[in-house]
């Protein structure tokens, strides 16, 4: 048997030791398990007993560990072991789920069988002791071992309980690479309709963590049916023939290569969140703006307005934060906008949008793009120039806002210049001067461009 031993942290091993010593059953549970198993350190560690509460705070203050009660109800208490906090929680089984999402009543047990059989999937229904010994009563190492997400006990029954499972089994098949199981997937699609029921900022969280997951797109591609019951628009999308010789597969097709063609960080194995929601929901709309032209071929116009509006639409209801929503929304209405290649064309850009966003939005372009056909990757020169001027820019130290020019209104007063919305204007004017490059941001040499602007009238 492998020996985990080496994954549990000093801390942890003194909550196992100290509840085993009082004769209590103790382990380490949960992700937590699931990550070690895995080869993975964990962030934090989840502690399960067979002690009730009372117990567990007996033995805890014999011992002289801090403590609070936060969650005696559902039998957790939260121990704090020097400035590690370790929440240990006892043996359960689960009531009724009248919400579908949290059990209306929970009742303790020193059996660990009734424990294991509420868990979610049998991946996380392990169990690991301070020897660094696992129980496992489900065949969670067999199926990590082979790559499977299987539902602990009835399927339908755990999604039924809580429909959130729906979409964390998602993200754990988008995050491993792992198959569901045929019969658990199926009681996933069955049970879709009760995400409804469930939060939008939980769903929110979850499909976060999908997305910007290593193997979301063979998820997604998977789970349209499921997904669906949140973005209604995401099945419209599914073996939609966009009949163009830009376009060599389907609007769902060309959607999944565009979030494959968003980088994943090779350390944190995540995307870019806004990206990979603004790839997922930029063609979203396709669909509904298609129609046939005169010579046969499909055309969408108009669909980079109307997906930032479903998009915008899809992340209120799943109250997503003001500043996500903006900057995905953005991302999709300008996703094929294409900047003149040119340094007035790209400075003003980056000055409307910033910098940052710009760069950003040439990431989903060039993704886009390359998720053409050969014919519509051809357009990827745009890309490369723009990008070009835009770091050419960021190499020369140049500013986006008139606030930032090396002049100012107080300097205008000086030469003569009456306060009011004239000398707006003619701060504007410089500016405006900057970006063709017709000045540089430099005092002296602004300073002599406004008296000669305003000794010709030119302006």
């Amino acid at each position: 048997m492998t020996d985990y031993n080496e994954y549990l942290p000093d801390y942890c091993k003194q909550v196992l030791s100290m509840l085993n010593e009082a004769g209590y059953e103790c382990y380490v549970v949960g992700g937590a398990v699931r990550d070690i198993v895995m080869g993975k350190h964990p962030s934090d560690y989840d502690v399960t007993t067979s002690a009730f509460p009372e117990e567990t705070i007996s033995v805890l203050e014999k011992r002289g560990i801090r403590y609070f009660p936060t969650g005696l109800k559902h039998g957790t208490v939260m121990a704090m072991i020097g400035s590690e906090k370790v929440e240990i929680t006892t043996f359960r089984i689960d009531g009724e789920y009248c919400d579908m999402r949290h059990p209306d009543s929970v009742y303790f047990t020193r059996d660990i069988d009734g424990d294991v059989a509420r868990r979610d999937f049998t991946m996380n229904a392990m169990y690991l002791d301070k020897n660094g010994e696992i129980t496992d009563k489900v065949g969670g190492l067999s199926d990590i071992e082979n790559g499977i997400i299987r539902a602990v006990g009835d399927p339908d029954l755990r999604f039924r309980e809580d429909a959130l499972r729906i979409m964390r089994g998602l993200r754990f098949a988008a995050q491993t690479g792992f198959e569901i199981e045929e019969k658990t997937f199926r009681a996933m699609v069955e049970s879709a309709p009760l995400l409804k029921k469930i939060s939008g900022e939980r769903i929110a969280s979850e499909l976060n963590s999908l997305v910007t997951a290593p193997y979301a797109s063979s998820v997604i591609r998977r789970s349209v049916k499921i997904l669906s019951v949140i973005i209604p628009e995401l099945a419209l999308c599914e073996k939609f023939d966009q009949k163009s010789r830009y376009h060599d597969r389907d609007v769902l097709e060309h959607i999944l290569s565009t979030l494959d063609g968003i980088p994943v960080d090779k350390t944190l194995r995540t995307r870019d969140l806004s990206l990979a929601l603004a790839a997922l929901l930029h063609d979203i709309a396709k669909p509904n703006c298609f129609y046939i032209g005169p010579s046969g071929s499909g055309h969408m116009k108009g669909h980079p307005a109307q997906s930032a509006v479903i998009a915008d639409r899809v992340l209120s209801e799943l109250h997503y934060s003001t500043n996500i929503r903006n900057e995905v929304v953005r991302l999709v209405r300008y996703h094929n906008y294409f900047i003149p290649v040119q340094n007035y064309s790209v400075h003003r850009f980056m000055c409307n949008c910033g910098p940052g966003f710009v760069r950003r939005l040439f990431i989903l372009q060039r993704a886009d793009i390359m998720a053409h056909s050969p014919t519509g990757q051809k357009s990827v020169w745009r890309i490369a120039g723009m990008e070009e001027v835009s770091d050419g820019l960021l190499a020369k130290g140049v500013v986006y806002s008139v606030t930032d020019l090396k002049i100012s209104g107080a300097d205008l007063i000086e030469m003569g210049v009456e306060p009011g919305p004239g000398l707006g204007r003619i701060l504007d004017d410089v500016f405006d001067a900057y970006l063709w490059g017709e000045v540089p941001n430099d005092h002296t040499e602004l300073l002599e461009y406004v008296h000669r602007v305003i000794g010709n009238g030119s302006r």
